[in-house]
C-alpha cells in the first residue's frame, strides 16, 4: 500500500519521527490533520462531563452575546 519512498516513521525515545515526501502533501494540510492529532489525544484525556460541556457552552455563548448585544438592539 505505501511507497517507501513517500514517507518513513522511527521511534526515538519518547518521540514518533515522520519523514515524508514533500510532494506527498501540502504543508496546510499536514497542519490541520496534526491539529486533529493533538485534539484528538486532548479529548481522550478529558475529564470533561457532558454536562459540564454544556455548561461551559452555555457560559461561552453568555458571554460572547453580553459583548455583542449593543451591535443588535437599539436600546443597550
Amino acid at each position: 500500500m505505501s511507497d517507501p519512498s513517500n514517507y518513513s516513521i522511527t521511534l526515538e525515545n519518547q518521540e514518533i519521527v515522520v519523514r515524508l515526501n514533500r510532494e506527498l502533501i501540502d504543508v496546510d494540510s499536514l497542519r490541520a490533520f496534526l491539529d486533529y492529532l493533538e485534539l484528538e489525544s486532548i479529548r481522550k484525556r478529558s475529564q470533561l462531563t457532558v454536562e459540564q460541556a454544556t455548561g461551559l457552552a452555555e457560559e461561552i455563548d453568555r458571554a460572547i452575546w453580553d459583548s455583542i448585544q449593543s451591535k443588535f438592539t437599539e436600546n443597550s
